[in-house]
């Protein structure tokens, strides 16, 4: 299988399963996004615009080794921030996610095989990415995005507690 359709299928996959769980979050009574779970963990709308920043960052910062897409969101819910909702719309989440997402489909549908293995060098990227190869970027961050969509699992379920208890 090549690249592009792992790409492709991982993408459509991680779609799936955050669909489902904003759905299903929706349908527990849980439309607040400045819901945060006692845990403390991060809110129900930081999680949901921090999974279109991991795109952003992913390919338009590491990848292009340009600015983010959306500088104004991404500085509100990349790592490092509180986890807090910062009053961002929904509708505008799902635009930046939705953009971010078809921003990454567009690179992966016109990359060659030489972009996936080219390498993140020092000094344009984090520590943590440097001699990753493009391939290893994407791979990390559907990791990445599958962790938090895990997140809205244990919100949910964490809403659900408070509901009936």
């Amino acid at each position: 299988m090549s690249d592009n359709l792992d790409i492709l299928l991982a993408t459509k996959s991680v779609r799936v399963w955050r669909d489902m769980e904003i759905k299903l979050l929706s349908k527990a009574g849980c439309d607040d996004l400045s819901y945060r779970p006692q845990t403390g963990m991060s809110s129900f709308g930081w999680v949901l615009a921090h999974q279109a920043a991991i795109y952003d960052f992913s390919v338009n910062m590491l990848i292009e080794q340009g600015p983010p897409m959306n500088p104004e969101i991404f500085k509100l819910y990349q790592p490092g921030t509180a986890g807090e909702w910062v009053g961002t719309p929904l509708s505008e989440i799902q635009e930046y996610y939705d953009a971010t997402e078809t921003n990454l489909l567009d690179w992966v549908k016109k990359a060659k095989p030489d972009d996936f293995e080219r390498v993140i060098e020092e000094g344009t990227a984090p520590s943590f990415f440097v001699g990753m190869s493009c391939r290893e970027v994407l791979t990390n961050a559907f990791t990445h995005l599958n962790y938090h969509t895990g997140h809205l699992t244990a919100i949910r379920k964490d809403f659900e507690k408070t509901k009936s208890g």
